[in-house]
């Protein structure tokens, strides 16, 4: 057996964990420092990484009696960013010992400050381990390299569902009690950008006994926000243009989608935040005070998908609109600047097709006299 030396984010036990699928009493874990290296945030990441320093010291955990499930659990974890094995002396209360411990190897990961893991807990500790359960749904067959690069979306698929656990009104629909569903198996068959999820469970019937057990399966994306820019004193609204794959795969004689201005929220990011993003990324527009329009789940019957809406108040003049978007992420983005009456009249031909506009126009026609009384 294997006795591993952890310095960064498999120090928190939570973590580790859901990593080796044991509970957190069964990991036998001690004290050790290692000499010589010191531990750097990685650049622009949200986990560290290990250097050698001489003189430097590195206060970690061991983990004792690590067999070959659980190291192939937690090489399955590690792999894809370019880190191997390598073996090292730790100091423990019982003496020197050997261990093995994660090291970039040619990763390309370059070293930011000093790394604290209280602070990366406050941050990134819950939703950390909330990713975990989406990477390792992949062990043993998905390549490593495949959850390395699509982190950042499983990140934000787990602070999505943190968000999901606050209290919503029910006071006509059923309230979920603990207990009422009964899952007996989770698997991923896709999982790209994207992911598909499919579930076995059983869930309490309105009379009060259990359903049958169903097979049902559901679309994995991040949650989203939604703005749309709104001028009190022009009376009027920017929309933006771009193709869509939706409309395309569907088969629609236009696949250029009229929208609000939109984007994923990013891990440690607010809805809020993501609409100002946006507005400059997608449009070059900064918004001003932000009215929120609805959440909603657009196709609950399919997709995790939930999504933050507002309008937001902007200064549309006449420079306001034309080509935008980053290249960066393949984006060819039209602005427009169109009166709200004549946004209006496009929800009514047709040619708005969005439901997040639809519903941010639809807010707007109740609200739009309170917004341009108080501009």
């Amino acid at each position: 057996m294997d006795r591993m030396f952890f310095y960064g984010t498999l120090c928190h036990r939570p973590l580790l964990s859901r990593v080796l699928g044991r509970s957190e009493a069964a990991l036998d874990l001690t004290p050790a420092r290692l000499g010589d290296y010191a531990v750097h945030w990685a650049e622009g990441e949200s986990f560290p990484l290990i250097r050698a320093v001489p003189g430097a010291v590195v206060e970690g955990l061991c983990l004792e009696g690590v067999d070959a499930q659980a190291r192939a659990r937690l090489d399955y974890y590690e792999g894809g960013y370019g880190f191997g094995v390598s073996e090292v002396t730790v100091e423990t209360p019982g003496g020197l010992r050997a261990a093995r411990v994660y090291r970039p190897e040619g990763s390309g990961l370059r070293p930011g400050v000093a790394w604290n893991l209280a602070d990366w807990q406050a941050r990134w500790g819950e939703v950390t381990t909330l990713a975990a359960e989406e990477v390792m749904l992949g062990f043993p067959g998905r390549d490593p390299a495949v959850n390395a690069r699509r982190y950042r979306m499983i990140l934000a698929r787990a602070a999505a569902r943190i968000r999901a656990r606050a209290m919503s009104p029910a006071t006509l629909r059923r309230p979920t009690r603990p207990g009422d569903i009964e899952e007996f198996a989770r698997s991923q068959p896709y999982a790209n950008f994207f992911a598909v999820e499919e579930y076995d469970f059983r869930h309490r019937r309105f009379d009060g006994e259990w359903s049958p057990p169903v097979n049902r399966a559901a679309f994995f994306t991040s949650d989203a926000a939604t703005v749309l820019p709104y001028d009190p004193a022009r009376d009027a609204v920017l929309l933006i243009e771009q193709f869509r794959v939706g409309p395309y795969g569907r088969g629609d004689s236009e696949c250029w989608s009229l929208e609000a201005i939109a984007g994923l929220v990013d891990p440690g990011e607010t809805p809020e935040a993501t609409v100002r993003r946006e507005a400059v990324e997608e449009a070059g527009v900064t918004v001003g005070r932000l009215h929120p329009v609805y959440g909603y789940y657009p196709s609950p019957g399919a997709k995790t998908e939930f999504i933050y809406s507002y309008v937001g108040e902007a200064d549309l003049h006449d420079g306001v609109g034309g080509l935008g978007g980053l290249a960066a992420e393949g984006e060819d983005i039209r602005a427009h600047v169109v009166g709200f009456d004549r946004a209006m009249d496009l929800v009514e031909t047709g040619e708005i097709g969005n439901a997040p506009l639809i519903l941010s126009l639809l807010w707007l026609a109740r609200n739009r006299e309170r917004l341009r009384a108080s501009g």
